[in-house]
């Protein structure tokens, strides 16, 4: 493999870990953050051996403060020792602000290796492709980057969104032109209220689809302690929902976070999850989720009495809303 300007450069295999870092809320579209404790996170995730990390040019400064991050531990961590994920193609809410074309791909990667202070990315994700038409992204923009991919500067291809019957298209058309995608991201499809990532995995899997990423366990905030936000596209009526179910948690005296969290880690078929933080204790708080998960499959224990009763009662209260997908694109976009 050859970078653009003849370089040799050979990558070894992608070995992401189970539990991926979003920095999607280095943006501030959670809360206000504060970009030293965004920095202390990313040390933090690396110490923890949580060495992937995804990102967008549509989550406001969240490149910028990745990679400035990442600069800050080079010597403790060179770039060989993380992965990183970014997207191409939305820049912006409205559909006016996606651009899917080659040029722009071309622009749009060497803009995100500039941010991050990285010669290559690990995987480069189309972002939300249900907002594009199909036909662009197939003919133009997934070839542009297969050929990024063919010089050296990404080593994985992807497409990334909501609604998971159109990424399941393009995985079968893709397949079908022999070129079939590295990876496939999807969020809030294997959380406490809907599961069907786990129901589509075979078909991802028959497209020739390598690996599969499931991203926002905490369903976009809905599952956060506290106040859902305002922007969450779900409906009223499972917000209300999932306001009830977090009473009960606190009544069994646990948190839906927590529960939300360890109930996304259960499921192990899926190459990646990825947990939104922008705090170190965040970071360790998942972490510490994600091992105890894993200590109780690995050793067939059961959930503490409170946690599989408020589970219970979280599962029948989310009964209505079960496996449902709210609209997206959204009518206003």
């Amino acid at each position: 493999m050859t970078t653009s300007n003849g370089a040799d450069r050979s990558f070894g295999e992608i070995n992401l870990p189970k539990l991926g870092f979003g920095a999607g809320p280095f943006g501030g579209a959670y809360h206000a953050i504060s970009e030293e404790e965004c920095h202390a996170a990313v040390e933090r995730s690396l110490d923890l051996g949580i060495n992937y990390f995804d990102t967008s040019p549509y989550y406001g400064d969240s490149e910028v403060v990745l990679g400035e991050g990442l600069k800050k531990v080079q010597k403790k961590y060179p770039r060989s020792t993380y992965y990183i994920s970014t997207k191409i193609g939305r820049y912006g809410y409205f559909k006016k602000d996606f651009d899917y074309s080659g040029q722009r791909v071309v622009d749009s990667v060497k803009e995100s290796m500039r941010r991050l202070n990285t010669d290559y990315l690990d995987i480069v994700f189309c972002h939300d492709v249900e907002f594009v038409n199909i036909d662009q992204i197939i003919q133009e923009t997934l070839p542009q980057l297969f050929q990024l991919k063919k010089e050296g500067k990404i080593r994985w291809v992807g497409i990334s969104g909501y609604p998971l019957d159109t990424l399941l298209n393009i995985a079968r058309i893709q397949s079908e032109r022999n070129q079939p995608l590295d990876v496939v991201l999807s969020y809030c499809h294997n959380t406490l209220q809907n599961t069907l990532y786990r129901d589509y995995q075979p078909e991802f899997i028959k497209a020739g689809v390598g690996h599969l990423i499931d991203a926002s366990p905490l369903s976009m905030g809905l599952f956060r302690d506290g106040v859902t936000p305002e922007w969450h596209p779900g409906s009223q009526e499972m917000k209300e929902a999932v306001n009830k179910a977090k009473e009960i948690c606190h009544t069994h005296g646990v948190c839906i976070s927590d529960i939300a969290s360890k109930y996304s880690f259960e499921y192990q078929g899926l190459t990646s999850t990825v947990i939104g933080c922008c705090k170190p204790e965040e970071i360790q708080r998942a972490y510490e989720q994600f091992t105890e998960v894993q200590r109780r499959i690995n050793h067939n224990i059961l959930k503490p009495e409170a946690e599989s009763k408020a589970l219970e009662s979280i599962l029948e209260l989310l009964k209505p809303h079960r496996n449902y997908s709210w609209p997206s694109p959204p009518s206003d976009a």
